[in-house]
């Protein structure tokens, strides 16, 4: 399973790196760590962009994790992906709007060890449901 995690605090990133790295270890994912949303939207744009979960923070400087998600999206590459907000905004309204872009899950930057791993294998689970894998 190919994770990326988009964020432009690399502090963030490192913790996030940390979270999952009993993960990583076990080879039950691989992941990447990209702190310029551009070098994401560039993949995309490209489809050199390699993954099957992006986990990206909303309120970033360049491109809003919002305009990357809509872009997969339209990507029929992209399209079936799952995209996981990783942010500090919370509101209903915020995670309204990301629901309707198609971002799948929306977890707040206290995210634990447990709750990150777990979004994870519950995106694994869900993708192979999808693709008839048990």
């Amino acid at each position: 399973m190919k994770i990326i995690f988009v964020d432009n605090s690399t502090i963030v990133l490192k913790t996030l790196k940390t979270l999952v790295l009993e993960l990583i270890e076990s080879k039950e994912i691989e992941c990447k760590f990209i702190s310029d949303e551009k070098i994401v939207y560039k993949g995309l744009k490209d489809q050199t962009l390699e993954y099957d979960i992006l986990f990206s923070e909303i309120d970033m400087k360049d491109i809003s994790g919002y305009d990357l998600a809509k872009y997969a999206k339209s990507i029929e590459k992209y399209s079936n992906k799952k995209l996981v907000a990783i942010t500090t905004l919370f509101s209903e309204e915020a995670q309204k709007k990301g629901t309707d872009i198609g971002i799948n899950a929306w977890y707040i930057k206290s995210i634990t060890q447990d709750s990150l791993q777990k979004s994870i294998l519950d995106c694994i689970k869900s993708m192979q449901r999808n693709e008839g894998i048990n």
